[in-house]
């Protein structure tokens, strides 16, 4: 397991980015307080994944397909692709401390 955070360091709607397994991720505290982990590698073309407050949703740099923040589902995709993959979750452990882990 690899410690991400404690959850003091997160609050609702901000995001951590951190490595996991070599590749880059994401977590975030969502508006409603669900702590969630995604690779932020684009399941399209591998481009990167950004957390964008304002409308919060996961979006993918390239080519702005928005993901689900909850669930990692696709919300929108760009026209130009006839089907997009959902994006990798990553399991999440808290601890007695509120040391948050990806496992």
């Amino acid at each position: 397991m690899k410690k991400i955070a404690n959850v003091q360091d997160l609050k609702r709607g901000e995001s951590i980015n951190f490595d996991y397994q070599g590749k880059k991720a994401i977590l975030v505290n969502t508006k409603h307080g669900k702590l969630v982990a995604y690779s932020t590698v684009c399941p399209h073309e591998g481009a990167t994944i950004v957390w964008e407050t304002d409308i919060h949703k996961l979006v993918c740099e390239c080519h702005l397909s928005l993901f689900n923040v909850d669930d990692g589902s696709v919300y929108k995709y760009s026209s130009i692709f006839e089907k997009m993959d959902d994006l990798t979750p990553i399991e999440l452990k808290i601890d007695d401390n509120q040391d948050i882990y990806a496992v």
